[in-house]
């Protein structure tokens, strides 16, 4: 238990910038890859087994209850903490981060934004993105937000290397299916 709380970072990205600068130091790729990750399921493994082979250390950003619930109607069924160290004791993943939403935090004049979901991901990841500025970003392709991700990843010099999620599953797909299941036995 110990050695995976040492993996864990929550919002605290300058710490985690100062533990990453000796594989800086010696070349290492640093990749990153997000997720709300409620209810862990074989495609949230697969995606972070895939993005762990693009480099040497694999950061996972789990997005907030508060982040992860605004593109939900309802929070995640799992807390923040739990699912931050669920995504810990994973062997793919070397350092877990929390993105927060913070409407305070005031976005770059530079970035353009179409549509709310494109702010909400600027708000989201620009100060983990930033701080810890990874070399590549493994992501699902989402075309709401595809022109604010490029802005962000060009002004911070990341590749991102879209991954496809794992057709037929989903935390959401897996709540609906319980739900159904609750509802016939009513």
């Amino acid at each position: 238990m110990h050695q995976v709380k040492n993996k864990i970072y929550g919002s605290n990205y300058e710490a985690l910038n100062k533990e990453l600068e000796p594989f800086r130091n010696q070349g290492k790729k640093i990749v990153m890859c997000s997720g709300t990750f409620d209810l862990f399921h074989i495609g949230h493994m697969r995606l972070l087994a895939t993005a762990k082979t693009y480099g040497d250390v694999l950061i996972v950003a789990v997005k907030s209850d508060k982040a992860a619930s605004l593109k939900k109607e309802d929070p995640p069924v799992i807390c923040q903490d739990d699912r931050m160290e669920a995504i810990a004791h994973c062997v793919s993943s070397d350092y877990v981060v929390l993105a927060e939403y913070d409407v305070m935090k005031a976005l770059p004049r530079e970035f353009k934004y179409d549509n709310t979901s494109s702010f909400e991901w600027l708000t989201i990841f620009t100060p983990v993105i930033r701080t810890i500025r990874p070399n590549i970003f493994v992501h699902e392709d989402n075309p709401q937000i595809s022109e604010a991700r490029q802005q962000l990843f060009e002004l911070c010099g990341i590749e991102g290397i879209k991954n496809p999620r794992t057709p037929g599953i989903s935390s959401t797909e897996i709540i609906e299916c319980i739900k159904l299941r609750l509802l016939r036995k009513m």
